[in-house]
């Protein structure tokens, strides 16, 4: 309780601060609260949802999205492209700066640093910040990203030095990055914090500390990092200086760090937050609450996971027969669901300046055949030498009416060759159960951290942390592998496309139903801007009615 009250009180302090300080009409201060402390804001390795909210708002790379996640420029104001779409030419603006502030002293030696830095924000500071993205030692979680760069995936392998890196500053404002291959997708690839700029200067000074602290955080974006209060609070301050396409509204937004969903809910119908993530949940409980609206995204796909390492389901025939008996549009859309899926990848993904499925289409599945699915299940008894085999559903409890229908269609079709059962459990028990792969069948989802397309996909790869199926294909691993480091131009839609009509072929994952994560936003907040798979809101143009 105690510790409620100190973190509220420093906001109301923080907030009367700045009232006090700017004395200006226009002031707006937003609140927001966030789960857990960043621990690091250096872009080039930012993995989490709290460090990445951060630092895409307080960097700009040369490119940045606007609020219908259209290119714009960012620190870049124009650029060319070859004809044969390896080379991309970007002429960076004459006012753009790092913003200096009085907390670095005691990071540079130079104790007049305030008045002898030079502020500008380079084409080096583009080509120091892609150089450290590939760089070994530097271990960024994203480096693959960028492996459509002259030499990428060799220097991250330790190959090649990161000097040989397709990435030079011609001059202060003249970058030109060199591909290995055509890749229409990158430049939404260069609004990802990955990419942002990054002085080598200022990061020298810190001596392995950029992005631990305050004094060690160096922003050129429309907001720069304020304060920092470890486990209890974050403030951005409005960048005065800052030039870009978009005018920067705010004057300040507060991050309160607030583990408790109760509390948070709250604080939202009390207006003193102002915008939240949220739960299904919670978003329900606040549907009728005229302060607060709840704005959402397709980010997960439901359906069901077949586990391939059990006995019984690592049969592709058994599983493509049981994908083939069950159709999503037969079955009773739960309450909380938004629509009968389209794919395995979720619809927020986007590839280039569009929708992943308004580019990629509806997937192909294996479609309904009841025909056929007698014929595959005999196959796999055949090579199980058995005349029925038994399945087993989990579930929660949202799902049991749907599962039961599902097993009752499959009894019907194969009679007494499949023996099949559902089991109802908590979510936790679920989760758990997925985890140990202690099951045959589960409904769960597949929820897109990002909104890159080949982040989903790699949930399938063969060893990967994330893959639930025990999934194991070589020939899914080379698209994979593939995309990252071989198709280029219209061959790496077609190859995701691949990626996805393979896990489709062989029944890793029957979708069903898409979900969404939530968005919640006070009445009087204006011009919030969540991304599209929601891991991060811009707040350029936040405001206040």
């Amino acid at each position: 309780m105690i510790k409620k009250l100190v973190s509220l009180f420093i906001i109301a302090v923080i907030l009367v601060t700045t009232f006090c300080a700017c004395g200006e009409d226009d002031d707006i201060a937003l609140v927001m609260p966030i789960t857990s402390d960043p621990m690091c804001l250096d872009p080039q390795i930012a993995e989490t949802d709290e460090a990445k909210l951060i630092v895409s708002n307080c960097y700009e790379g040369l490119v940045r999205l606007d609020e219908k996640g259209e290119i714009i420029p960012g620190v870049a104001e124009s650029w060319t492209v070859s004809p044969d779409g390896l080379t991309y030419t970007f002429k960076l603006r004459q006012d753009t700066n790092w913003q200096l502030l009085k907390s670095f002293k005691g990071v540079f030696e130079d104790e007049n640093y305030l008045e002898n830095f030079k502020t500008k924000v380079t084409a080096y500071d583009f080509q120091f910040a892609l150089r450290r993205a590939v760089d070994k030692i530097t271990d960024s979680p994203d480096a693959e990203k960028l492996y459509c760069i002259k030499n990428a995936r060799q220097i991250h392998s330790g190959e090649a030095d990161k000097s040989s890196l397709g990435v030079n500053a011609s001059d202060e404002s003249t970058l030109v990055i060199t591909l290995e291959r055509a890749n229409s997708d990158f430049l939404r690839i260069l609004t990802l914090p990955l990419c942002m700029p990054c002085n080598e200067e200022f990061f020298n000074a810190t001596h392995a500390k950029y992005g631990l602290e305050l004094k060690y955080t160096f922003c050129n974006g429309p907001f720069y990092l304020a304060r920092w209060a470890v486990d209890n609070s974050l403030v951005m301050y409005r960048n005065e200086g800052y030039v870009g396409a978009q005018k920067v509204s705010p004057t300040a937004v507060y991050f309160n760090v607030n583990k408790e969903e109760e509390s948070v809910v709250s604080k939202l119908k009390q207006l003193t937050y102002h915008c939240a993530f949220v739960s299904d949940e919670a978003a329900q409980g606040l549907r009728d609450n005229n302060k607060v609206s709840c704005v959402t995204t397709e980010n997960e796909v439901v359906g069901l996971a077949f586990n391939c390492s059990d006995r019984i389901m690592q049969n592709e025939s058994l599983r493509k027969a049981l994908v083939m008996m069950t159709s999503a549009k037969d079955i009773e859309k739960p309450a909380n669901a938004i629509a009968v899926a389209k794919g395995i990848v979720p619809d927020c993904c986007r590839f280039a300046n569009k929708a992943y499925r308004q580019a990629a289409g509806v997937s192909a599945s294996l479609g309904y055949n009841e025909k056929k699915a007698v014929e595959l299940w005999q196959e796999g008894l055949k090579t199980l030498e058995s005349e029925s085999a038994g399945v087993k559903i989990i579930c929660t409890e949202e799902y049991s009416a749907q599962m039961q229908e599902v097993i009752q269609t499959w009894q019907k079709i194969l009679s007494t060759a499949i023996v099949a059962k559902v089991e109802v459990m908590s979510a936790d028990e679920l989760k758990k159960a997925v985890k140990d792969d202690n099951y045959q069948i589960a409904v769960t989802g597949i929820k897109a951290e990002t909104a890159n397309v080949t982040d989903t996909l790699e949930f399938f790869t063969s060893g990967n942390s994330k893959n639930i199926f025990n999934y194991s294909d070589t020939e899914y691993d080379k698209i994979y592998d593939d995309i990252l480091t071989t198709y280029q131009g219209d061959e790496i839609l077609a190859g995701i496309r691949s990626a996805e009509k393979t896990l489709a072929d062989k029944a890793v994952f029957c979708p069903l139903f898409t979900y969404g994560d939530f968005v919640a936003i006070g009445e009087e907040a204006t011009g919030l801007v969540p991304s599209s798979a929601f891991e991060s809101i811009c707040f350029i143009n936040g405001g206040l009615d």
